[in-house]
């Protein structure tokens, strides 16, 4: 994280970032197509998500099960997102949008055409891994290619409410559409995301023929500084992405346990996806303001999502022993969902813009934290569905807490080790 054009980031960026030019005039329209592709990564376990009601009892899954086909996904995301950043840093992000908006559709195809049990559901959902392995990646090289250096994290924060914000659009639309078609055509009305993205693919395309893409060149010492700084932040992405997977997955199941009905669970859960998108907005435009290896904002989004699922799993416990009228303890449940769709959906892009705008390869570098994100992904819903079959959901969503509070402690390190590198190379 030690690029020597870091310190023009901090300071505001370079005149030539700020002036008139192709780049500046269409940073944001680069940052529509990035929030695209991102969007098209993350649609099938989405899918899943908000239809996880129906999608449970037509195929007869239970948590555990539920919790695997997850998993599987993020599992294969973890192999396969550092080999495709490294992939996509050479050949560049067209490849990466077109290959990887073809495995989503694919996917989604199969879920509503093929997918006829629990099997079936897991394989499509570990190769719909290799799809979002290929667009996350690809579409943080989209940023830093296309958008002036004095707004990336700006743009890439926009760009990172594309997983609460399609949560957000299908909550309020796939229940109802489940509702009067089934869950398999909601499911294959999806399916317009990735052919808008492939559409505005190949029209961005055919201008960067004409440019030349280079990866830049740092030295060895320079590449070993960065290594050093990325590995604790992956093993703390890891370790956080627990609870945002677990989120995605349980978050409406949770509620309907807790009372509500699954259109009302849904609709709550994209209330809540609403609010996560103007957190991570606006977190991008302050962190253009702050230095680039800065990481008390991190830190404190980290501690607010620790507590409120420790909150969510203080109201389901609460609720399972009956303890009382049903009401509060329903109350808090709600609240604790909200808010830790808002700060577990909003740290992880705070780590991944604080990683991204500093290294000088950085579908590699995204590559790589998306490897922890994709191991504690894979292992997290897994997790949760084991203890939620043992002990109840309440000790479930304690350990994810748990797990987010251990994730800060990395994160901090690795925020020290930043700037010690640094020091030393200007010395």
């Amino acid at each position: 994280m030690i690029r020597q054009s870091s310190r023009a980031r901090r300071l505001g960026g370079s005149a030539t970032a700020r002036g008139p030019g192709p780049r500046g005039s269409r940073g944001w329209a680069a940052g529509l197509l990035a929030f695209g592709v991102l969007a098209t990564a993350i649609a099938v376990p989405t899918c899943l998500g908000v239809l996880a009601v129906d999608v449970t009892v037509d195929l007869n899954l239970g948590d555990a099960g539920l919790g695997l086909v997850v998993s599987a996904f993020w599992a294969v995301t973890a192999v396969a997102a550092p080999v495709a950043g490294r992939w996509v840093d050479r050949v560049g992000w067209p490849a990466g949008v077109r290959v990887g908006a073809l495995v989503t559709a694919a996917c989604l195809a199969s879920c509503a055409l093929v997918v006829d049990s629990w099997v079936a559901l897991l394989v499509v959902f570990a190769i719909s891994g290799v799809g979002y392995g290929l667009c996350s990646p690809t579409s943080n090289l989209v940023v830093v290619e296309l958008v002036p250096p004095a707004r990336h994290a700006s743009v890439l924060g926009m760009k990172q409410t594309a997983p609460p914000l399609l949560m957000a659009a299908a909550g309020v639309t796939l229940p109802w559409l489940a509702h009067l078609l089934g869950w398999r055509a909601a499911m294959a009305a999806v399916l317009v995301l990735p052919a808008v993205v492939l559409l505005l693919a190949w029209r961005g395309a055919r201008g960067h023929r004409a440019r030349s893409r280079s990866v830049s060149r740092s030295s060895p010492v320079v590449r070993r500084a960065e290594r050093s700084v990325i590995a604790p932040m992956a093993v703390a992405a890891g370790l956080g992405t627990f609870s945002v997977a677990t989120i995605t997955g349980f978050a409406v199941l949770t509620l309907v346990s807790a009372g509500l009905s699954p259109v009302v669970a849904a609709g709550v859960v994209s209330g809540g996806s609403l609010l996560a998108v103007v957190v991570r907005v606006a977190a991008g435009r302050f962190l253009d303001t702050r230095p680039a290896s800065d990481v008390t904002p991190l830190l404190a989004v980290m501690a607010l999502a620790g507590i409120t699922l420790g909150l969510v799993a203080v109201g389901v416990t609460g609720l399972d022993a009956g303890e009382g009228a049903g009401a509060p303890w329903r109350a808090v449940v709600v609240a604790g969902v909200v808010l830790a769709l808002v700060a577990a959906w909003t740290w992880p892009a705070l780590l991944l813009i604080t990683v991204v705008r500093t290294v000088s390869a950085p579908g590699a570098a995204s590559g790589t934290v998306q490897l922890g994100s994709g191991i504690g992904s894979a292992v997290g819903p897994s997790a949760f569905g084991a203890l939620s079959d043992a002990g109840g959901r309440g000790w479930a969503w304690a350990a994810m807490a748990v797990a987010t509070v251990a994730a800060m402690v990395l994160v901090r390190r690795g925020g020290r080790r930043a700037a010690a590198p640094r020091s030393s190379l200007r010395g």
